[in-house]
């Protein structure tokens, strides 16, 4: 396997993946050396969702390696991940319905050695579903389902978040929630925010720096003011 540099926080190198004649990925490459929020952009097809998937173990690359503070970790299994920091979300809502809002929260505390309700209490109340914490979560709408599994990700404290596409069928009032509670998240916790999505003007105003991808690879990167005046980025995808 390829060695990976100590300095980066994150990196994929020249990772392919193939699914039959498909090329998903045709040697992405990613190196994330500092705390940030990223944006990770680029038109349906671009191999954003893959390369969550083989960051986070749940797809095994062709070729190439994923590290994380210098660990190789191509390959590892998901769960074995999030015992080093790593956590993600997924286009579609996982939360427990049958499950009080607070109840989910301590159920992901469970599962990562317990912690105290207060906390989970002090997330609930950031998102606005601290008057919520007593009833169902399929009691609420499916936005506030999204800050719910959201929160789940957090309290948990993980030093690596992947979101893939968190503001997807949330309203612009929520969205504006979900960005304070991100930006909330990490200046109380600072660490590597991975974010797919696809809603510009909410990853443009969030996001430290975006990456663009475009056919399996990484087209451009930079802060947002550039990619937006990037003329490959505006031919590509944002034109």
């Amino acid at each position: 396997m390829e060695a990976i540099a100590p300095m980066s926080l994150l990196e994929a190198r020249a990772v392919e993946k193939r699914y039959g004649g498909v090329v998903a990925l045709a040697g992405c490459s990613v190196v994330i050396e500092r705390p940030g929020i990223y944006g990770l952009i680029g038109p349906n097809g671009a191999g954003k969702t893959t390369l969550f998937d083989v960051i986070t173990g749940a797809t095994l690359p062709d070729a190439g390696s994923v590290g994380i503070e210098g660990r190789d970790i191509t390959g590892l299994a998901p769960y074995r991940l999030k015992s080093i920091g790593v956590s993600r979300t997924f286009q579609e809502c996982r939360v427990f319905p049958q499950f009080t809002c607070l109840e989910n929260l301590l159920f992901a505390l469970q599962l990562h050695g317990g912690g105290k309700a207060k906390e989970a209490h002090r997330m609930l109340e950031l998102v606005n579903l601290h008057g919520s914490a007593h009833e169902p979560a399929s009691s609420l709408s499916f936005g506030q389902r999204r800050l719910l599994e959201i929160v789940g990700t957090f309290i948990v404290q993980p030093k690596f978040l992947l979101l893939d596409e968190p503001a997807s069928g949330v309203n612009p009032v929520l969205l504006e929630t979900l960005a304070d509670f991100l930006r909330t998240m990490y200046r109380e916790r600072p660490g590597v925010f991975l974010i797919v999505e696809h809603n510009m003007q909410f990853i443009m105003q969030l996001a430290n720096e975006l990456i663009v991808m475009h056919q399996g690879v990484v087209l451009d990167r930079g802060a947002p003011a550039a990619i937006q005046a990037s003329p490959r980025v505006i031919e590509a995808y944002l034109g």
